[in-house]
């Protein structure tokens, strides 16, 4: 087990986008429909601190990979992208469902994100063929299009570096809408090191995979267009708070901290360049 001996919880003060809240006792597994779970993941109740009681799913984590889902949840937010209400649940110490992340006085601290209610793409469209695939998938595709964010949304991927976008990773329900979540494989990967944050990288965009190709060209070209326009609402996301208000700095420490931010910062005029990329829109460097 990680020992997270720097984390603190502060119930009175708050920490951002990414809230704490207490894991209430009870909580059960839970399984996507569609597709198999990478990490233990439960569904349960959290008492936020304005006292609400919230059902949640909730995924016990590794300090690396709680810090990814924290952070992109909180940048995420902060443009507007449809993620569900994020929380950094606190656990009771001997919880079983917090084993990864566990702070000095024994409690622990999972990732909770508001249960929407909605089911993923994965879970709808998954049949035993390709052929059958497709059929229920393109037009998931195209109501995806219609969708003011798509463009950023392949902007975000390239920026953060989200090597896991696929068809289980975005929600999808009439009433409910459309929404984006598990976001611990961003920056690369759920145990990235400094030397695998490269500001020019270009990384597997998953989005690529399964959009893309369904895609018309002047559809291709128009969200290019607006993942290339990203840069200057990029510029305006302050990253080095978001991380210290949420807990990501005491969870990752402080020399990796300081490398992401600059990975994020100095990867902003790459992000035209690897969205059109996975958008076969190619865009000069």
């Amino acid at each position: 087990m990680n020992d997270v001996s720097e984390a603190t919880v502060d119930f009175n003060s708050p920490v951002g986008t990414v809230d704490f809240a207490q894991v209430m006792s009870g909580a059960s597994s839970f399984k996507d429909a569609g597709i198999a779970n990478i990490t233990d993941t439960y569904q349960g109740q959290i008492l936020t601190r304005g006292k609400e009681l919230k059902t949640a799913i909730l995924k016990d984590l590794a300090p690396r990979e709680l810090a990814n889902e924290i952070l992109a949840a909180s940048l995420a937010s902060a443009l507007g992208l449809p993620v569900p209400p994020a929380f950094i649940g606190v656990t009771e110490p001997g919880n079983p469902c917090a084993t990864r992340a566990i702070m000095q006085d024994g409690r622990g601290l999972m990732f909770a994100s508001v249960n929407v209610s909605s089911p993923s793409i994965a879970s709808l469209v998954i049949r035993p063929t390709d052929e059958e695939i497709l059929v229920l998938l393109r037009p998931i595709v195209e109501l995806l299009t219609k969708e003011s964010w798509l463009g950023e949304l392949y902007g975000f991927d390239a920026w953060v570096a989200n090597v896991d976008r696929h068809i289980g990773n975005v929600l999808f329900a009439t009433g409910t809408g459309i929404w984006i979540i598990d976001h611990g494989r961003c920056f690369t990967g759920p145990t990235w090191t400094q030397v695998d944050l490269v500001a020019a990288g270009m990384y597997r965009h998953r989005l690529r995979e399964w959009v893309t190709d369904l895609l018309p060209p002047a559809e291709r070209k128009r969200l290019a267009d607006e993942a290339a326009n990203m840069p200057i609402q990029l510029r305006e996301v302050d990253v080095r708070e978001a991380g210290e208000k949420n807990s990501v700095i005491n969870l990752i420490g402080a020399p990796d901290f300081e490398a992401l931010i600059s990975f994020l910062t100095q990867r902003i005029p790459h992000v035209p360049r690897a969205a059109g990329d996975a958008l076969n829109e190619p865009v000069m460097a």
